[in-house]
């Protein structure tokens, strides 16, 4: 019997969190096909998988792969840096979706959403979550292994969760280092690694920062969702951070066991904070 769930589209931009979803379509069973996008998604990516790389601009390409692998699905999953116009050349296509959304005036939430409503309306496809495709990724409530926060922990995490909360209203960034309840600093173009760099620069004396990552209070769940997994993991332990507090069930923690592992060793918290909406 013919397996009824439509062909999934997975455009993958950077990092583990793509190939992770690739693993878990591959042991669902379910058919797909991966739009590496250039510049941004991993080297070798697709390598003996469906696949084909595609620049940001190409617009009328992407419609014609989708209806070419009666692709039905899409999933944007991946570390995507945000180009300027100039760098994403657009084909008619694109120029048509960029003029119409007004690309400049929007942050990368506003313009993420324009770009899933535009291709749903151009190519036919549904946008969907990944989370949609594979539930486990999200991130459950409560303490995550060993290490548990402390008091003074606790005390950045509710800071933290208060100023991603206005950065997110004004479409900025979704993550947020506190050490005792100072602002180190916050989420930007650069990405949540090259914030924890900037931080571990920034630390003061005593117990390290805490990393709180949250979606944007406006933020469709379909696309970017606050993200970490082992190389998160990694910046942390470098740059000296003693904990991650991450929205439970709008975020996503890539290769858990392994995720949790490394903070455990190290010493290091991970929780799932529950937001009153």
């Amino acid at each position: 019997m013919q397996n009824a769930t439509p062909k999934l589209g997975i455009i993958a931009g950077g990092g583990a969190a793509p190939r992770y979803l690739i693993e878990a379509c591959q042991k669902l069973n379910r058919a797909f096909y991966i739009i590496c996008l250039e510049g941004q998604a991993d080297a070798g990516l697709g390598e003996g998988l469906p696949h084909t790389w595609l620049p940001l601009g190409a617009g009328a390409k992407l419609k014609a792969l989708a209806e070419a692998e009666a692709i039905k699905e899409i999933v944007m999953i991946g570390r995507v840096r945000r180009p300027s116009l100039l760098e994403i050349k657009p084909d008619w296509l694109a120029l048509k979706v960029l003029t119409k959304i007004g690309m400049n005036m929007l942050g990368d939430d506003a313009l993420l959403r324009g770009i899933g409503k535009a291709m749903e309306e151009e190519a036919g496809v549904s946008v969907i979550g990944v989370q949609d495709v594979f539930k486990d990724l999200l991130t459950p409530a409560g303490q995550l292994g060993s290490v548990a926060p402390d008091d003074q922990a606790k005390e950045d995490i509710t800071r933290g969760i208060n100023v991603a909360k206005a950065l997110g209203q004004l479409d900025v960034g979704q993550s947020v280092i506190v050490q005792q309840g100072m602002v180190l600093g916050v989420e930007a173009i650069e990405g949540t690694d090259a914030l924890i760099a900037r931080s571990g620069n920034l630390k003061r004396e005593g117990a390290g920062g805490v990393l709180v990552k949250i979606a944007k209070p406006q933020q469709d769940n379909r696309y970017d969702l606050p993200t970490i997994g082992p190389d998160t993991l990694t910046a942390m332990i470098k740059a000296g951070l003693r904990g991650v507090a991450l929205e439970a069930g709008r975020s996503l923690l890539i290769e858990r066991e392994k995720t949790i592992s490394m903070a455990d060793a190290a010493g290091i918290f991970i929780t799932g904070q529950k937001l009153n909406e």
